[in-house]
């Protein structure tokens, strides 16, 4: 699991395009909080923290100094700039650690096949979405595949998950098998509809143009 990051905050005090690129040479990144029925706050966050704990520590879910009171957040939303060099901006929405969220993570293969049988490897899923705990969100679904046989795939209920993790696709989803070459690969079976994690779309918020107006 990621470790626990928290990050001081500067309130923001004005808005608009002009404010934002000005907290942006300052080092700092635009950021809304929102979320669990309380008001909207416009702060700005060191943004070599930020991409430290984002890049480096593999955080999702962090703590937030906000005028001295500590609020635990989701990352949202992360905009970058057109050359995906510098954060333009980030949405961070208010949880409890113990509330279920519905988040995408990576599948990870270990080691590799003993015995291939002249089968090829072949993942039709690399991403699982996975509802979890706030606070209990995986890095990566580890699979060893050093037994995977020719014919063999494994499947999404054959899965060993950590403990409160459940995988949102299909029970019969394959997510990695061997298959001899020209044989066309086993279709990735996906979530169903409505099921998709909540960081993949996030709420459209009024009151927050500075991403906005990086664009236009």
């Amino acid at each position: 699991m990621a470790i626990a990051v928290t990050l001081k905050t500067t309130p923001r005090t004005q808005r608009g395009s002009a404010a934002a690129i000005k907290l942006r040479k300052q080092g700092l990144v635009p950021a809304i909080v929102y979320g669990h029925k309380l008001a909207n706050a416009q702060i700005a966050v060191n943004a070599e923290e930020l991409d430290r704990a984002i890049r480096v520590q593999h955080v999702r879910v962090l703590e937030l100094d906000i005028n001295g009171k500590l609020e635990t957040v989701l990352i949202r939303e992360l905009q970058w700039d057109y050359l995906g060099k510098q954060m333009i901006h980030v949405d961070f929405e208010r949880k409890d650690r113990a509330e279920l969220v519905r988040v995408t993570v990576p599948v990870e293969l270990r080691n590799a096949p003993k015995q291939t049988g002249g089968g090829v490897l072949d993942q039709p899923l690399h991403t699982l979405h996975v509802e979890c705990p706030l606070g209990n969100i995986p890095e990566g679904i580890r699979i060893d595949i050093t037994n995977l046989t020719l014919g063999n795939p494994i499947h999404v209920k054959e899965l060993v998950l950590p403990e409160g993790i459940k995988v949102l696709e299909s029970p019969d989803a394959v997510v990695v098998q061997l298959k001899l070459p020209g044989i066309e690969p086993v279709a990735a079976v996906v979530a169903e509809p409505g099921a998709g994690p909540e960081v993949i779309k996030p709420e459209k918020k009024k009151g927050d143009e500075d991403a906005e107006d990086t664009k236009k």
